[in-house]
């Protein structure tokens, strides 16, 4: 016979293992200058996400997610998307082309932006492995500052909507949108 003892503890690692394995398991790397004073960033622009995939809304679907989620902390001011758009088309970019930094440089001034957002969506979709199939979201993320154009914050975020409940219990992947919103709370993480 198990002593009560036995039990609780069983049930206390239980508890434990699921609280870990319970979400959308995300991988987020990061490059973070350390020579950079981040309290002074406080306007911000999102540049048009560059789409790599498939599903041609792919990138318009992470940017409205991630512009969420900036929002949501409250740290940052964004500027509306409208502006960006008027700006991007004044200054004659384009939505897919990679800005030199003074291109950076010249559009967080017209918008009185400290720093500029990209993102990159490179993986958006269902991924199929030998016996399960499993929604996956992989996005690089950068800022870069107004004043140089330069560079200060980037991250890679790889999710997907496996869990280890899911494979041991069977059921099927989470959401793509709970899949991408994981990706961004990832990626964020490493900056907030």
């Amino acid at each position: 016979m198990v002593s009560k003892r036995c039990r609780w503890w069983a049930v206390l690692m239980l508890a434990g293992a699921l609280a870990l394995t319970g979400g959308c398991s995300p991988r987020a790397s990061e490059f973070l200058r350390d020579d950079v004073d981040f309290s002074f960033i406080r306007r911000v622009a999102i540049y048009p996400f560059f789409n790599l995939t498939q599903d041609i809304f792919a990138a318009q679907k992470v940017q409205s997610i991630f512009v969420t989620e900036i929002l949501e902390t409250g740290e940052l001011e964004v500027v509306d998307r409208g502006e960006m758009l008027a700006a991007v088309s004044e200054l004659k970019l384009a939505p897919d082309m990679i800005l030199s930094p003074q291109q950076v440089i010249d559009l967080a001034k017209r918008l009185e932006a400290d720093a500029l957002f990209f993102g990159t969506v490179e993986e958006y979709g269902l991924e199929r492995t030998s016996r399960d199939a499993t929604h996956v979201v992989t996005v690089n993320y950068q800022l870069n500052e107004a004043e140089t154009g330069r560079t200060v914050w980037s991250s890679q975020a790889r999710t997907d909507g496996a869990s280890l409940m899911r494979k041991l219990f069977g059921g099927g992947s989470a959401s793509l949108y709970e899949v991408a919103r994981a990706n961004v709370r990832a990626a964020l993480g490493t900056l907030f």
